[in-house]
C-alpha cells in the first residue's frame, strides 16, 4: 500500500486499535481462567470440551447416589449383624440353662425358676432384634429383618452404575440380604420359648440341647457369616466407587480445569501487550495532528 497523509484516513491507527482489541479480548479470556479455575467453563469457551465434562459430571453424580444407596444399605447390615451378634452372646447362657434343666437330681420348683430364666433371656434376644427392625424404609416398607409374620422380604441394593454399553454382563452388580437367613434365628428363639414351657423333665431338656440347640447355633453361624460378608462386600464396593469417583475427576480436571501457573504468566504478558497496544494507538493517533506542522 503507498503511503499517504491525511486526517480522515488513518490505516496505523486501525492496525493499532485492532491489536488493542485482540489483546484485550485475550486478557478477558486470561482473567476469566484465573479467576473461575477453569480453562473450560461454558460451551462458549469449547463446545465439544464442555459436553463431554458435563457428561462425566454426570457418572460422578451417578457414583455419588451409588454411594449414598450403598451407605444406607450397609447401615442396614451393620446394624442387623449387631442385633445377630448380640443374641448370638446370649448362647452359651441359654445353653447352660438347658443344661441346668437336663439335671434330674434338681427339684421342680428348682426346674420351674429355670424356665424363668430360659424365659427372661429368650426375652432379651427378642428384644435385640426387636431393636434392629424398622430403623430405615426401604421401597416404602419399613425394614425388619427377624420378622416371622411372612411381611418382610429380601432387600437388595444396586452395587453397579447403569448405564451404557457393557461388554461384561452386569449380575454381579447387586447384593442382597435374605430374609429368611435372619428370620430362621426369631424362629428358633419362640421354638425354645415354646420347649421352655414344655420341658419339665431331663429327657425333655436333653431333647433341646441334642436337636434345637444343634439347629439353632447353624442358623446363627450361617446368619452372622453372611451378615459380615455382606458387610465387607459393601465396604470394598465403597472403596472401588470412591477409586472411581477420584479418577472421573481427574479426567474432568484434565479437560476443563486451567493451569493457574501458565494463566498467571500468560495475564502478565497480556497485561504488558495491552500496555504497548495502547502507547502505539497513541502514536498513530497522533500522526493527523503533525500534518498541522506543514501549515505553519
Amino acid at each position: 500500500m503507498v503511503a499517504f497523509n491525511s486526517i480522515y484516513t488513518n490505516p496505523a491507527a486501525y492496525t493499532a486499535l485492532q491489536s488493542v482489541n485482540k489483546v484485550n479480548r485475550n486478557l478477558d479470556i486470561a482473567q476469566n481462567r484465573v479467576a473461575s479455575g477453569l480453562r473450560v467453563a461454558n460451551a462458549m469457551d469449547s463446545a465439544s470440551t464442555y459436553q463431554i465434562a458435563n457428561g462425566l459430571r454426570g457418572e460422578v453424580k451417578a457414583i455419588e447416589s451409588t454411594q449414598a444407596a450403598i451407605a444406607k444399605f450397609k447401615g442396614i447390615v451393620d446394624y442387623t449383624l449387631a442385633a445377630a451378634e448380640a443374641i448370638s452372646d446370649l448362647t452359651s447362657s441359654l445353653r447352660a440353662k438347658f443344661q441346668e434343666q437336663a439335671d434330674s437330681t434338681i427339684t421342680t420348683a428348682q426346674r420351674n425358676v429355670i424356665s424363668e430364666e430360659i424365659f427372661e433371656l429368650i426375652s432379651q434376644a427378642r428384644g435385640f432384634a426387636k431393636q434392629a427392625a424398622n430403623n430405615d424404609i426401604i421401597n416404602g416398607a419399613l425394614v425388619d429383618l427377624f420378622s416371622v409374620g411372612g411381611g418382610a422380604a429380601d432387600i437388595t441394593v444396586q452395587t453397579g452404575i447403569l448405564g451404557g454399553a457393557r461388554s461384561i454382563a452386569a449380575a454381579g452388580n447387586t447384593i442382597t440380604i435374605t430374609h429368611d437367613d435372619t428370620v430362621a434365628i426369631f424362629t428358633h428363639l419362640n421354638s425354645f420359648a415354646t420347649k421352655a414351657a414344655a420341658t419339665q423333665n431331663t429327657a425333655a431338656a436333653n431333647s433341646v440341647l441334642t436337636n434345637n440347640f444343634a439347629l439353632y447355633e447353624t442358623a446363627m453361624g450361617n446368619a452372622l457369616g453372611k451378615l459380615q460378608a455382606r458387610s465387607a462386600e459393601l465396604s470394598r464396593n465403597q472403596d472401588l466407587l470412591t477409586a472411581f469417583k477420584a479418577t472421573r475427576e481427574e479426567v474432568i480436571g484434565s479437560y476443563v480445569d486451567a493451569d493457574l501457573a501458565t494463566e498467571s504468566a500468560r495475564l502478565t504478558a497480556l497485561q504488558v501487550q495491552q500496555q504497548l497496544a495502547v502507547q502505539a494507538l497513541g502514536i498513530a493517533n497522533q500522526r493527523p495532528q503533525s500534518l498541522l506542522g506543514l501549515f505553519r
